[in-house]
């Protein structure tokens, strides 16, 4: 079996909604992305795994899961988005510019 893609991974559900995978350096390489935890946008980070690992880390449960990195981590990440997918780093850019909304 081939390592889960990170566009794959959705867990934990009870905290986190992924919007779009914004980096994927492929097997064994990290990946990001941009989703809503627990109401607030942030940016996801996992090392993706290989054929004999294809949970990768981290995980929880035997699920392959996201952990949020720090806010003062965003513009590093952006610029990495920037030089590695250009596409993605305008997404990232405008989701992370906005202020998230109260529902309540």
């Amino acid at each position: 079996m081939a390592y889960i893609k990170p566009d794959q991974v959705i867990s934990p559900k009870a905290s986190w909604t992924m919007v779009d995978v914004v980096l994927d350096r492929g097997e064994n390489a990290p990946a990001y992305a941009i989703g809503m935890w627990e109401r607030m946008r942030r940016v996801g980070f996992r090392w993706n795994g290989d054929a004999e690992s294809p949970l990768g880390n981290p995980q929880s449960r035997g699920l392959p899961t996201w952990v949020m990195l720090d806010p003062a981590l965003n513009s590093a990440v952006l610029a990495l988005v920037e030089r590695r997918n250009p596409d993605k780093a305008g997404i990232m850019r405008a989701f992370l510019g906005k202020p998230v909304e109260d529902a309540g």
